[in-house]
């Protein structure tokens, strides 16, 4: 009885660390990233770009054609930061005054914009992410939307997911924000669609 025990304690462990490995292995190809298998249908050709927005002031840079279901990609890096800044994504944008804004800051903090003119509308209120990369560390920050509903992720990790009819098509973009009496600048690289077919 005791062998049996044994070679089954022995057999156990084994299938443990087999399904251990196979799940780290899985993990590190990216399976558990939900960037699409395809290639691109879209990559922005002025890349890379560095965008300041002055002191107290946001910048908005709409890239190219509207889109309704898509997932959005870019890599960003701060060039200066007074710790008091975001940068980001700009997604189905009416214009340059009227869009959503997927944001994080040098502080290590995200949110969800809705702007319409002078009128701002966190959909996400400022909150900490412990996947941000603080400072003037690179960024990788996706949302992908389909319909009303937009999924957000920074470096490969969920963050949140938000539902608003406001927009349901339009530009993409890049934005940079300063919240203090210093410029920021950020360069973005590598900005892609993939459009939901």
């Amino acid at each position: 009885m005791d062998r049996w025990l044994w070679r089954g304690g022995v057999a156990l462990l084994a299938l443990v660390a087999i399904v251990g490995t196979a799940l780290v292995v899985a993990l590190a190809l990216g399976f558990n990233s939900p960037r699409p298998l395809r290639s691109p249908d879209w990559e922005v050709a002025d890349l890379p770009l560095a965008l300041e927005a002055p002191p107290g002031a946001t910048s908005v840079e709409l890239l190219g054609q509207p889109y309704d279901d898509f997932t959005l990609e870019v890599e960003a890096v701060p060039l200066s930061t007074s710790g008091l800044d975001g940068y980001g994504l700009v997604y189905r944008a009416q214009d340059g005054a009227h869009y959503y804004a997927f944001a994080i800051g040098s502080d290590g903090y995200y949110a969800v914009l809705r702007v319409a003119g002078s009128e701002e509308t966190p959909l996400v209120e400022w909150q900490q992410f412990p996947h941000i990369h603080r400072g003037l560390q690179t960024n990788r920050l996706r949302v992908a939307c389909a319909g009303a509903t937009c999924d957000f992720f920074i470096n490969d990790e969920y963050a949140a997911t938000v539902k608003d009819g406001t927009w349901l098509a339009g530009n993409a973009g890049l934005w940079v924000r300063s919240l203090d009496d210093s410029a920021v600048t950020v360069r973005f690289e590598g900005a892609r669609v993939w459009v939901e077919r």
